[in-house]
């Protein structure tokens, strides 16, 4: 384990970028002249299974979780099982222990067969880096990669946006491909447009748009255009939005519109009050093969909800889970669907549907807002509908937790005060 260790400090932060570089790729070089190679694993298969359940319990402690996990890096099953190693990151990152993350992704370069570590092994770890929030160990793995590829600038460059930094991804995409010789390639054009977008460059971006074809040899696809119709969404460029997607599917570029794409459409039309003309499409979605996802129904619902238009947005809930889908039908609503139709609801005073609602919101163990539903224990009182109103903040009370349960107590004592005026009126 000496290379892996040195490896480790060569990963960590400190070191000058190039004197990084070079400290890796010696070692990467030299460690099979200097380490005997893996012996074959030993760990028998009930074994690596019980190793694998260790991982996945929320009651493994993180240096335990980290000595399962070295135990079983000989295993090629457990090298080759790409959750498990983004669940043990995702595990240590939650209980603040970075350190192990290091130690365990460097360690487990060592582990695999001589004489190198593959691209694709390569690639896993700076996307786990990156998933760790990490993205200074995910530039150190690119550097690793031998020859450098566009696979994994676009890898790099996506680490960089995972991690919200965005400009460094543009400043990448600038000055690596002409140092390593790399030739970016659709996937990298892509996150850049993306990180453009993030930045607020949209025009800079639809500049790199338009000039793929020519300067960098590569054709946009729909998840390019998908990037710019994003930015002119989020800049409220209405016009710019509907020219360029006339321009992409019709007889110039031909692109097949995607779920993404009709999902910004529905979103422009919602933004500017709209929403009949966005439900409508979630029907053309379906006739041209594109099955809605739940993202399409939330911004439709979500839009006839800031209409106002209730009644609507609640038949279009009910609709949800009668949708035809490849391999059966339905669509299933989140906590934010719910949420959202609850909020307007009590907003319009419809409160028996509201009650629907929020009972539905209880059964799947999402809490709904503090003040929607405080709104809706009022309004149900003053409708004369005290009993269905404690049971809502008994329910309630139930389902909070900590402070939250004084605060309804709050509520129920205000509500049974609000009901005896009522009666005595």
């Amino acid at each position: 384990m000496a290379a892996a260790a040195a490896l480790r400090r060569a990963i960590a932060p400190g070191p000058t970028l190039l004197l990084r570089r070079q400290i890796l790729v010696r070692l990467l070089s030299t460690s099979t002249q200097r380490q005997p190679q893996p012996q074959p694993a030993t760990t028998s298969p009930a074994e690596l299974a019980r190793i694998k359940n260790s991982i996945r319990s929320a009651a493994t402690a993180p240096d335990d979780l980290a000595a399962h996990f070295l135990q079983a890096l000989p295993h090629p099953a457990f090298l080759g099982d790409g959750p498990i190693f983004s669940l043990a990151v995702s595990r240590l990152v939650s209980a603040g222990r970075r350190d192990l993350v290091t130690s365990l992704l460097s360690t487990s370069l060592t582990a695999l067969p001589a004489p190198h570590p593959s691209e694709g092994f390569l690639l896993r770890l700076i996307s786990l880096y990156a998933q760790a929030g990490m993205p200074d160990h995910s530039l150190s793995t690119f550097r690793l990669v031998r020859p450098p590829t566009d696979r994994a600038l676009s890898a790099l460059l996506a680490a960089y946006h995972d991690a919200g930094q965005h400009d460094r991804a543009v400043k990448a995409f600038r000055d690596l491909p002409a140092e390593l010789s790399i030739a970016p390639g659709l996937v990298s054009h892509n996150v850049l447009l993306k990180c453009m977008v993030a930045t607020g460059d949209v025009a800079g971006a639809r500049k790199v748009f338009d000039g793929m074809p020519d300067k960098a040899g590569v054709q946009p696809d729909i998840v390019s255009c998908n990037e710019i119709l994003r930015g002119y969404l989020k800049t409220a460029d209405y016009p710019a939005f509907d020219q360029l997607l006339k321009d992409v599917t019709g007889s110039k570029r031909r692109l097949k519109p995607n779920v993404t794409t009709y999902n910004l459409r529905m979103a422009a039309l919602c933004a500017k009050g709209r929403s009949f003309e966005a439900e409508e499409l979630l029907d053309a979605m379906a006739a041209n093969g594109v099955p809605p996802n739940r993202e399409s129904f939330n911004t439709v619902i979500g839009g006839l909800c800031k209409e106002g238009e209730v009644d609507a947005a609640t038949r279009l809930l009910k609709k949800m889970p009668e949708v035809p889908r490849p391999g059966g039908k339905g669509v299933l609503p989140n906590s934010e669907t719910y949420i959202m139709l609850l909020e307007a609801l009590v907003e319009k005073r419809a409160f028996s549907p509201a009650l629907e609602v929020c009972r539905e919101c209880l059964q799947n163990k999402w809490v709904p807002p503090f003040q929607a539903v405080k709104g809706l224990i009022v309004g149900l009182v003053k409708s004369r509908k005290i009993k269905h109103a404690k049971e809502l903040g008994m329910a309630m009370k139930k389902a909070s937790k900590g402070d939250a349960k004084d605060e309804w107590e709050k509520v129920e004592t205000a509500a049974f005060q609000l009901a005896l005026a009522e009666r005595k009126a």
